[in-house]
């Protein structure tokens, strides 16, 4: 499920500076990694399955490695972890719905 009203599309910031944010709300950097794109993931769980709240970030100006490097947020994506098969876009679960908006709520104070 594509979070369109999260706030975040757009944001443009220094590398460093978002990576440390997403860091401080729980999110780690996926592990497909390149020069021009990240992905923050935020992982959430119930009783029956594992989700993931994730936000890519696209390099407009630099290379990532640098922490200079000027990125531009994306909307954030609810994925449904499918074993063995992998992420399918999903509705969030009324129970991981304020952890949810915690942590975009954090990231829009910190980022914005």
């Amino acid at each position: 499920m594509v979070l369109e009203e999260a706030g975040l599309k757009g944001i443009t910031k220094p590398f460093g500076e978002v990576e440390k944010t997403m860091n401080e709300a729980g999110f780690i950097r996926g592990g497909a990694w390149d020069y021009s794109k990240a992905s923050f993931d935020l992982k959430l769980s119930t009783a029956e399955n594992d989700y993931y709240l994730r936000i890519r970030a696209h390099v407009v100006q630099g290379r990532l490695e640098k922490p200079q490097a000027v990125v531009k947020l994306e909307n954030p994506v609810f994925y449904r972890h499918i074993f063995p098969h992998g992420l399918e876009e999903d509705s969030i679960p009324e129970e991981l719905q304020g952890r949810v908006d915690q942590a975009l709520t954090y990231l829009n104070e910190h980022l914005s």
